[in-house]
């Protein structure tokens, strides 16, 4: 009888050690997801919204920070796609469009 209850509370113990320790998965190195959009596509995105709209939003500063990992994984057309986007932040009316149109063609396809 006693023996039996040892190993009952040996089981229910060898049970519960399993679900102890091993650390949260935000403790690990995760693999870098290859989902995750690339600058370039960002930079694509937001420009053919603006090309549909016509209007400047505050995405503007993201591309910028966009354009600058574009040209550090050198991408072609990075440098002029920075310029552009500044010369595109200054921009009114119909120009908007239209520069943001000009950009979308200079952009690598990816």
């Amino acid at each position: 009888m006693m023996r039996t209850g040892l190993w009952v509370c040996l089981l229910g113990i060898g049970l519960l050690l399993p679900g102890c320790g091993g650390g949260s998965v935000t403790d690990q190195e995760l693999p870098a997801g290859s989902n995750a959009p690339s600058p370039t596509e960002n930079v694509r995105v937001w420009l053919e919204g603006v090309a549909e709209s016509g209007q400047l939003d505050s995405g503007i500063s993201m591309m910028h920070e966009e354009a600058e990992k574009m040209k550090a994984n050198g991408v072609a057309n990075a440098e002029e796609i920075a310029s552009g986007l500044k010369e595109l932040e200054t921009a009114t009316g119909s120009a908007i469009k239209s520069k943001a149109n000009s950009l979308l063609q200079k952009l690598p396809k990816e």
